[in-house]
């Protein structure tokens, strides 16, 4: 196969991917439809070690951005104790989700704001310095099809996955959304500021 063969075809595919989100987005805005997001959560039994090396719940929080660019700045400290602060005008909303238990496995449906361009979620490790605590998630505005991705939390690490073998792919970077079917049922409220649960 030529280089101007396998030009044209990576091109194909990008205007494809480009043309479908643009439509999922437009056709859902036409419409009226909500911005919906299903993060599908898996937690190892070793998550979040204390210093006795002891499993324990995890806290996450779910933030909605604008822009990932004053989050991916932040180092963990400064968005524990300022993430308002320090992601500022890029926030729209953030919330705590429930806690993930040692071992637990599940859905989580959400409705976000219009605005919202992309999920960041922020795990609050004991020993977070050397955690992998954060990762972002693309979503669609409007979407006719709901956004989904797939979070793996072992030990200290938060992690998009992808795949459902045992050889799946990770990415400590973010990863677009996949789509899935719109639930019918189970989807959460808007997300409020920070403090609130879930």
């Amino acid at each position: 196969m030529t280089r101007f063969v396998q030009i044209v075809l990576i091109a194909g595919v990008l205007l494809a991917e480009t043309a479908c989100t643009a439509v999922n987005s437009g056709v859902g805005g036409y419409f009226g439809l909500d911005t919906d997001l299903k993060i599908s959560f898996v937690a190892d039994a070793d998550i979040n070690p204390d210093d006795n090396k002891k499993p324990s719940p995890l806290y996450i929080r779910m933030y909605e951005l604008k822009s990932t660019k004053m989050f991916n700045k932040a180092d963990f400290i400064s968005l524990y104790e300022r993430d308002s602060e320090i992601i500022g005008a890029d926030l729209i909303g953030v919330q705590k989700l429930k806690p993930l238990k040692p071992g637990d496995v599940r859905d989580d449906f959400l409705v976000l704001d219009d605005k919202t361009t992309y999920v960041a979620l922020y795990a609050e490790f004991l020993q977070y310095k050397d955690a992998v605590y954060r990762v972002v998630i693309p979503v669609t505005s409007n979407n006719v099809i709901t956004s989904s991705a797939r979070v793996r939390i072992s030990g200290n690490a938060l992690k998009i996955i992808d795949g459902s073998s045992a050889d799946e792919r990770e990415s400590d970077n973010a990863k677009p959304a996949s789509k899935t079917t719109r639930p019918a049922a189970k989807t959460l409220t808007k997300p409020s500021f920070k403090g609130d649960e879930i």
